[in-house]
């Protein structure tokens, strides 16, 4: 039985460092967000629509698609902390959706019905990459599922339906359409939908009077990786082979992570929701072999994907420069997948990597007003690199409100046939449900069995050591499995399990097929990744670490020696670019060269080469 996850409105974060972050994303990052999309006219598409007033686009073709993730963000703010001046613009802002969708029959894509009405899903010479018809629909509904848990309103919810159910009867195996989405997205959001109608009971009535059918939504997810690879009567993307949008063979033969690396991540995401939905086994092996391929061969060490810049994806194996891309969203895609691959595997490893995206390549995308962004998020930078107040191509921030509004959902997850409790993350926070309340404070976690025997499995991160459990001064016999201390049998009444640990600083050394990373190493402490910025240390980042630098804390910064006796400064990857004036000031990088260890490493090498020669 796969473990689940709790609902926003379910989990408190009360978190010294969580809490006013989160809270900063909610009163400063969102109403900018909704402040830039009206500016560029991306509201102002769904009411020409509505009006059928001819009037040209605005924005690119995924532009609905900013809007509707922006407001699935506010939604599970919402559900978290009802706010009536919040829910009075998320309530204006469906009006007009669904005023647009009425217009078009539930067809709901600004681009296509303003600039191409004839070429709806790529048809008659359109391009399903570039129109991204299924993309904005797939925001719509998941949208519309954050609203209805926040609010219990139908009001999103019935647009939603209408374009589902206009896919289904569109789209699947002959004499439908053969057509898959060029960005992925809509196939987790179909499973979700699924999943919605299934197992919320008061949807019923609404349910029929729609032709809601839940089982249709689940099979045209499936579908949707069923059909890749064989493009029989689909109109394929203009200037992008199959493999950019993972279209080049069928789901279950996919072996290397390739193409559009956000487009990948949310394939993945949504392959593994039907694999569960579904008992797709060999899509689960599939899918960890995807994730082997992208963690081993292609994760940069701030959690960031996506080296090149021509197409924003993946590159070979263990090409991973400095310089890389790294897009926000690819991170953040990356994360949500890892989330839905615990669900599956409850391994330890999946949130060590979604940790390693999520504090070090997606916060580094928010400036410390709040409101100015990355699009890249290199691991060097010669100091010209700046972030900005908006993009041509604004897709990062509507994705950070989206993984941050919703980020308290991942803490725990839980299997009720089996009472048992996942704490994935050691964040403060509480969560009570009908089974067991459980909360964690600093290094404590007091959990309420409510009377019956319940397991808590609490994920040992991999920057911990020396960790040790209590529970009123007596050590706590565990069990260790994937990276999780297994307590069985906790029976008592606010049972207060005390943790131990260090989170030492540690340097990272690549793998010596990295071949940028050749004679140098990183910094981390707990989660986060340092780096040297020029405003630290006399405008060079172009540092030597003395050959067993003796690293030390102070403050927010890690302090050593170069070789040359000068002093080293590190601050969190995720804070730099934030202060000073200059492009000296400003620059910027993550490894740093070790004295002697070029030669060693070299050596290394050479000799390993040698050995393969003799057995090969």
């Amino acid at each position: 039985m796969y473990q689940v996850y709790p609902s926003v409105k379910d989990v408190r974060i009360n978190d010294p460092f969580w809490t006013p972050y989160l809270q900063k994303i909610r009163t400063a990052t969102l109403p900018y967000v909704f402040k830039k999309l009206e500016e560029n006219g991306y509201l102002q598409n769904f009411i020409s629509v509505a009006n059928k007033d001819g009037a040209k686009h605005l924005g690119p073709p995924y532009s609905d698609g900013h809007i509707l993730q922006s407001l699935r963000g506010a939604c599970d703010f919402l559900a978290a902390d009802r706010d009536p001046i919040l829910e009075a613009y998320v309530d204006r802002v469906i009006d007009i959706l669904s005023a647009a969708s009425e217009a078009e029959g539930g067809f709901l894509c600004t681009a296509t019905t303003q600039e191409y009405p004839e070429q709806r899903w790529g048809d008659k010479g359109g391009d399903i990459v570039f129109q991204h018809d299924l993309y904005n629909h797939g925001t719509l509904i998941e949208a519309a599922i954050s609203h209805y848990k926040a609010t219990q309103k139908t009001t999103l919810l019935l647009p939603a339906i209408k374009a589902a159910n206009l896919i289904c009867d569109t789209m699947g195996p002959p004499p439908k359409r053969n057509i898959i989405p060029g960005h992925s997205l809509p196939e987790e959001a179909f499973v979700k939908l699924y999943g919605l109608f299934r197992d919320d009971s008061s949807l019923h009535g609404f349910a029929q009077e729609n032709g809601v059918e839940p089982g249709r939504y689940l099979d045209m997810a499936e579908f949707w990786y069923e059909a890749r690879g064989d493009h029989r009567g689909r109109f394929l993307a203009k200037d992008f082979s199959p493999q950019y949008n993972q279209d080049h063979v069928t789901f279950a033969e996919q072996r290397e992570a390739v193409g559009h690396s956000v487009r990948a991540m949310l394939c993945y995401l949504g392959a593994t929701a039907v694999a569960r939905e579904k008992d797709r086994q060999d899509y689960f092996d599939t899918l960890r072999g995807l994730w082997d391929n992208v963690t081993s061969k292609k994760l940069h060490v701030s959690g960031g994907i996506g080296s090149r810049h021509d197409i924003e994806g993946f590159d070979v194996d263990y090409h991973l420069p400095n310089g890389a891309y790294l897009e926000t969203c690819a991170a953040i895609s990356l994360a949500f997948w890892n989330a839905e691959m615990n669900l599956v595997d409850c391994d330890a490893k999946y949130f060590d990597c979604f940790e390693r995206s999520l504090y070090n390549n997606v916060m580094s995308a928010v400036g410390e007003d709040f409101t100015h962004f990355f699009y890249q998020n290199p691991l060097q930078s010669d100091g010209a690199l700046r972030r900005w107040e908006w993009h041509r191509c604004p897709c990062c921030p509507p994705m950070l409100l989206k993984i941050f509004s919703c980020l308290n959902t991942f803490i725990y997850s839980y299997s009720g046939s089996e009472r048992t409790v996942n704490v994935n993350m050691l964040i403060g926070s509480s969560y009570e449900n009908e089974l067991f309340s459980i909360e964690q404070t600093k290094c404590q976690i007091t959990v309420d069995s409510k009377g019956e025997p319940l397991t808590v499995r609490i994920r040992i991160p991999e920057y911990l050591e020396q960790f040790t459990l209590n529970c009123d001064g007596a050590p706590v016999s565990y069990e260790y499995r994937n990276g999780y201390a297994v307590v069985k049998q906790i029976w008592r009444r606010n049972c207060p399990l005390t943790l131990s640990y260090e989170t030492p600083i540690r340097r990272i050394y690549a793998n010596p097929k990295v071949d940028a990373d050749l004679g140098r190493v990183a910094v981390m402490r707990g989660p986060f990744v340092y780096c040297a910025e020029g405003v630290d240390n006399g405008g060079n980042v172009d540092l030597e670490w003395a050959e067993e630098p003796q690293l030390a804390q102070d403050g927010d910064f890690i302090r050593g020696k170069a070789s040359n006796g000068n002093d080293i400064s590190l601050l969190p990857y995720y804070r730099w670019c934030n202060r000073g004036e200059g492009e000296t000031d400003r620059k910027m990088a993550v490894w740093l060269k070790q004295e002697h260890m070029l030669d060693t490493q070299a050596l290394a090498n050479k000799i390993q080469e040698r050995l393969y020669d003799i057995y090969e």
